[in-house]
């Protein structure tokens, strides 16, 4: 099973496309903090110009939740508007800020202690991370993350 959170205009042919906004007639009306599958059973989670529009303060549980549902070694592949450029701050619809450093706080091998403080559960192995100039001031942050369970 593969989902597209925050699909938008953007859904994904073989993926379950989830989101919000009824106009854009998703497989699946949610917010995501919440998915309706039982924990480990998803493969991929595809988040691309989505966790921006989550608020500041749920951050960590969409992340959480990500990691819940995915399987041992699912994907997580995100694309973000990183706050390296002005492209996160201008848009007056972004209610949470990320940049590579954010990422780093769920990467098993990086941000091992910051979990254990923070009390993270979701821990992911990073096969790709890296920051891209889309232009107008705009920089997404592109990850490709695997759940370690």
């Amino acid at each position: 099973m593969k989902i597209n959170l925050g699909c938008g205009i953007k859904k994904k042919v073989g993926f379950i496309n989830i989101d919000i906004n009824p106009k854009y007639d998703p497989d699946l009306l949610c917010d995501g903090l919440c998915l309706p599958y039982d924990d480990s059973s998803v493969d991929c989670v595809r988040a691309f110009d989505f966790l921006e529009h989550v608020a500041n303060d749920k951050r960590m549980d969409i992340i959480e939740e990500i990691y819940r549902v995915l399987k041992p070694g699912g994907k997580f592949e995100h694309y973000t508007p990183s706050t390296a450029g002005t492209g996160a701050f201008s848009d007056p619809t972004h209610l949470s800020f990320w940049n590579m450093q954010s990422w780093l706080y769920y990467c098993d091998e990086l941000g091992g202690i910051m979990r254990k403080i923070y009390e993270i559960k979701a821990s992911f192995k990073v096969e790709h991370l890296q920051d891209y100039d889309s232009g107008n001031g705009v920089i997404h942050t592109h990850g490709v993350m695997y759940a370690i369970k």
